[in-house]
């Protein structure tokens, strides 16, 4: 059980044409992974902004063909310093997902850092199959092509405890209805409120509450993003200031502004 969406998490626009493109694989895939994405950085010093989306990342540097780092989850804007050119490849894996590759749960990972190079945490045989497949071609199609027959021959279904997938169901179904979510009793899965926690700490990375702001988060912005901005906050927020309060907590910028800036950007 693993949570996952029908689209494709929004990280914001990257002004610069086709610069950062993305694919949703399809089944059985995608109950993994929510997205292939890469980014090409033109000549100059940039910053690249990404926001939580409550998935983990596998990222390649395609400049240097053995470097990898995984992104665990987090709850604020990360700023990554990107000197160009240079080219990113990434696998984006749905919340628990990445236990199909990795034996660690997120909460056991060593350091504070958001990234970790991908050598501490996954088997160098199937970090070199991947790495391998996607060496195999420049182009962004036809990575994600031989990487949807791959994949599934090296991820495995990691167990989750059922209380967990309970909290997970119920988020899902939750912003599938447009409830409002800002917490959930823990007793409706069977488990204490600090027994939860741990559980998600552990296994998500996150806290409950933070995990279903991440959530509520993401809904928001694909609801920004594909129609009028007026009363988008009205489906999982108590009320419009609370909204963009949280926003700007997740962003690091208002609604609108985020909408309308560019990710990837000059020094």
């Amino acid at each position: 059980m693993f949570i996952s969406s029908a689209e494709i998490t929004y990280q914001g626009q990257v002004r610069q044409r086709g610069a950062y493109l993305t694919l949703r694989p399809g089944l059985p895939l995608s109950q993994w992974v929510n997205c292939f994405w890469q980014l090409r950085v033109p000549a100059g010093e940039f910053v690249y902004r990404v926001v939580p989306d409550n998935c983990v990342d596998w990222i390649f540097d395609l400049s240097a063909k053995e470097e990898s780092f995984m992104v665990r989850p987090f709850v604020s804007p990360v700023e990554f310093p990107i000197s160009g050119p240079a080219s990113y490849f990434g696998i984006r894996f749905h919340a628990l997902a990445c236990q199909g590759l990795i034996g660690a749960p997120v909460g056991e990972w060593a350091g504070e850092e958001n990234s970790i190079d991908a050598k501490q945490l996954i088997d160098p045989l199937i970090s070199e199959q991947v790495q391998e497949v996607i060496s195999l071609t420049d182009q962004f199609s036809q990575r994600c092509e031989l990487l949807l027959a791959a994949l599934p021959q090296l991820l495995h279904v990691p167990r989750v405890d059922r209380r967990l997938a309970g909290f997970i169901l119920s988020t899902c179904k939750g912003l599938a209805t447009g409830a409002y979510l800002t917490r959930l009793d823990s007793t409706d899965f069977g488990i204490s409120a600090r027994q939860l926690r741990r559980l998600s700490q552990l296994h998500l990375g996150l806290s409950p509450k933070n995990f279903l702001k991440v959530a509520r988060f993401q809904a928001a912005l694909h609801l920004l993003n594909s129609k009028e901005h007026r009363g988008v906050w009205a489906g999982h927020f108590y009320d419009q200031s609370h909204f963009i309060r949280e926003f700007k907590a997740l962003a690091g910028t208002t609604p609108g502004n985020f909408l309308n800036m560019s990710v990837l950007y000059n020094k």
